[in-house]
C-alpha cells in the first residue's frame, strides 16, 4: 500500500497534475530512497566546504525530530529539540554558513531569499521525495553495503518509494565505501543500471581524532584507549568496524535514530561504563548524538568524520567542479 501511494504521487508530478514551484536561485537537493543511514549530513557538509568559496550558500532542512514548527534560521542558542540534531550539527561545524529549517521547503526558500537576498545557491537536505520544489541538481545517496537496488519498499524493506525513483537523480553518490579497485566499482555500477545522463560518484568516510564533548581542543589517540560506544543513529555498523580495526570495543549501547537522551538514558550509559571498570577506556559517541546530549556530567568523547568523494570514470573530476559547471 505504501509503495502504491508513493507511486501514484510521483505519477501526478510526472504528469504535471501536481505542480513544482521554481525560485530565482539555484537549488541542489540531497536525499535518498532508503530510510536513514546513508550519510546525508556528512555529504551536505562536504558540499558546504567545497562550494562555499564560490557561492553565497544556504542550507535548508525540515529539521526532523524538532519540537517546533515553521521557519527558523539557526542561531548559537538553539538546541536540537528546537531545530533538529542534523541541522544543528551542520551549523555548529559551519557557523559562517546560513542554516535554516522549515517543513514547507518553498516557504523556507522564500524566507531565506527575503532575509539573505545575496544567496545564489541553496542546498535542500533530505528532500529527494519533496517534489513540490523544483531543483537544478538532484543528488541521490545510496550506501555501498545496503544499496537501494537490493531493497524493497516499506514495510517489506526500507525504501521510501519504488526503486525506479532513482531515475530522477542527476547524480548518484555511493556512500560509506570500503577500499575499492576499478573492477569492484565497475561491478557495482553494472548492478546500479544508471541512466546515460546520470553521473556516478563514490565516497568514503574519513574518521578523525575524537575530542572531548566539552572541549574540542582536548583530543585523544583512539588506539591507546578501549571504547564503550553508544549511538542513536540509523546504523552504527561502519563505526563499530572502524573501531575494531584500531582498538578494543568493550561494549556498545544502541538507541533508535534521533533518540532524545533522557536522564535515565545517561544513567544507563554511565552505569554500564562503570560496571565494566576497564583501565584506559573512554565513552565514545557520534557528533550527531552529541547534539542531543545537554548538560552532560560524564566524560564523553566525540568521533568526528569527514568524507572524500570522487567521480566514477577515467578522468575522476572533483564533484564540486562538476556541480559548478552544471548549475552555471
Amino acid at each position: 500500500m505504501y509503495g502504491i501511494i508513493t507511486y501514484l504521487r510521483n505519477k501526478l508530478f510526472d504528469c504535471g497534475i501536481l505542480k513544482q514551484q521554481s525560485h530565482c536561485v539555484k537549488i541542489i537537493s540531497v536525499g535518498n530512497l532508503r530510510v536513514g543511514g546513508t550519510g546525508k549530513t556528512p555529504f551536505v557538509e562536504y558540499l558546504i566546504k567545497s562550494l562555499s568559496p564560490n557561492f553565497n550558500l544556504a542550507i535548508l532542512s525540515r529539521g526532523y525530530g524538532r519540537k517546533t514548527k515553521g521557519y527558523i534560521k539557526l542561531q548559537p542558542h538553539h538546541s536540537a529539540s528546537e531545530v533538529g540534531d542534523e541541522p544543528l550539527l551542520l551549523y555548529k561545524r559551519n557557523p559562517n554558513t546560513c542554516v535554516a529549517v522549515c517543513e514547507d521547503r518553498n516557504k523556507g526558500v522564500e524566507n531565506l531569499l527575503k532575509d539573505f537576498p545575496n544567496t545564489n545557491l541553496i542546498i535542500l537536505d533530505d528532500a529527494y521525495q519533496h517534489r513540490y520544489i523544483n531543483r537544478d541538481i538532484n543528488i541521490l545517496l545510496t550506501e555501498y553495503n545496503r544499496p537501494f537496488f537490493k531493497d524493497r519498499v516499506i514495510p517489506f524493506g526500507r525504501l521510501r518509494e519504488y526503486r525506479k525513483g532513482f531515475k530522477r537523480a542527476d547524480y548518484i553518490v555511493i556512500t560509506k565505501c570500503p577500499p575499492l579497485n576499478q573492477n569492484q566499482k565497475q561491478n557495482f555500477v553494472n548492478q546500479l543500471s544508471a541512466q546515460p545522463n546520470q553521473k556516478i560518484f563514490f565516497s568514503n568516510i574519513v574518521y578523525k581524532e575524537p575530542y572531548h564533548i566539552k572541549d574540542k581542543n582536548k583530543k585523544i589517540n583512539l588506539s591507546e584507549y578501549k571504547v564503550l560506544l553508544f549511538t542513536g543513529i540509523a546504523n552504527n555498523q561502519h563505526i563499530v568496524e572502524y573501531l575494531n580495526s584500531i582498538t578494543q570495543v568493550i561494549d556498545t549501547i544502541t538507541f533508535a535514530d534521533h533518540h532524545n537522551f533522557t536522564s535515565k538514558d545517561k544513567s544507563i550509559i554511565t552505569n554500564r561504563y562503570n560496571s565494566l571498570s576497564q583501565s584506559q577506556s573512554i565513552l565514545l559517541t557520534t557528533e550527531k548524538d552529541a547534539m542531543r546530549l545537554q548538560e552532560v556530567e560524564t566524560d564523553i568523547y566525540v568521533l568526528p568524520i569527514d568524507i572524500k568523494v570522487h567521480q566514477y570514470g577515467e578522468e575522476n573530476p572533483l564533484i564540486e567542479k562538476t556541480i559548478q559547471e552544471d548549475v552555471r
